[in-house]
């Protein structure tokens, strides 16, 4: 008998009717976040409802849900069992009010796209260009995402319809993704400083210039000198790319990037390959499962979908 059919088995009968979709939603956010402080932030509620949601719910299950683990939670395997099937029943529910029809020519509203602008201006410059070709009279707007784990909580608030982010692998149970493209990291430098770094020993050796958008996760290149036991000289980092571009013109510095930017914010610096392997930033359009099955969001990320194919800078 494997792990789930004893979970199953050890679970009493749910009372279906005493569950809701706040007390779904509720555990889902501690089930990402893995804290109660964290969910109750995001969630804009106190500690304590979301800890009277839990027990709640223990009681409806007869099962802990969440076990401590050093200083925060894990969950039980009854919780990983439920996550998903709670995570489909709340989109399910939240889009419900959702409207089966949708005529691009009469849609004068915005479609807000959360991601790091500078990063992604081909890719927004040629959906800007395809919905203005279109008989859309829908209008776009662009913000910061910063933080790539922000996506959930943008998302989930209504504050973006989609988020466009470099892969983060696993994403919150609540989000839909698929991969919107691919584009090769180089190193940009200033041709009138510096050569182009001639070797791994070369490169980790110089001073280096990233971007930095306020999370914890290592990036691709920190990540690959590390598995080939090197590490390089951060020598200042921006929250965007054309602040970082302004920042290193006249001075030795590398930046690795994605090659995109070239014609845009590095404008007039050269670039090369890296002196190591080092795989593609993976760009992924990500949306909130309440809006799988609305005919307006369906439009714009397959009018999204096809810009990305379609552009001669991507």
């Amino acid at each position: 008998m494997n792990q789930w059919r004893r979970v199953e088995k050890s679970m009493k009968k749910v009372d279906v009717l005493a569950l809701d979709g706040r007390l779904l939603k509720t555990f889902l956010a501690v089930y990402e976040t893995k804290s109660v402080t964290r969910a109750s932030e995001m969630l804009g509620v106190s500690q304590s409802s979301v800890s009277h949601s839990l027990n709640r719910l223990r009681d409806c299950l007869d099962d802990p849900l969440f076990r401590k683990l050093g200083r925060g939670i894990t969950p039980t395997n009854a919780a990983a069992l439920i996550a998903p099937k709670a995570a489909q029943i709340v989109s399910d529910m939240e889009g419900l009010e959702l409207h089966s029809e949708y005529v691009p020519a009469v849609d004068d509203g915005f479609f807000t796209i959360a991601t790091n602008v500078t990063e992604l201006l081909p890719a927004l410059s040629a959906l800007k260009k395809r919905v203005e070709d279109s008989s859309s009279n829908a209008k776009l707007k662009f913000v910061e995402l910063g933080d790539r784990r922000r996506a959930l909580e943008v998302l989930d608030k209504d504050l973006a319809d989609l988020a466009v982010t470099a892969s983060v692998g696993t994403y919150p149970l609540e989000l839909s993704v698929t991969r919107l493209y691919q584009d090769p990291i180089v190193c940009f430098y200033d041709g009138r400083c510096r050569q182009a770094p001639s070797s791994s020993i070369d490169y980790c050796a110089s001073r280096h210039a990233v971007l930095d958008f306020g999370g914890e996760n290592k990036s691709i290149v920190d990540r690959a000198l590390e598995g080939s036991g090197l590490s390089r000289k951060i020598h200042f980092a921006a929250s965007n790319s054309y602040a970082l571009a302004r920042l290193a013109i006249g001075t030795d510095v590398i930046a690795t990037l994605p090659r995109g930017i070239a014609s845009d914010a590095f404008r007039g610096f050269e670039y090369c390959s890296a002196p190591f392997p080092l795989p593609p930033v993976t760009y992924d359009m990500v949306w909130h499962r309440r809006y799988e099955g609305s005919a307006r969001h369906i439009w714009f990320r397959q009018t999204f979908s096809e810009a990305v194919t379609m552009s001669p800078h991507l």
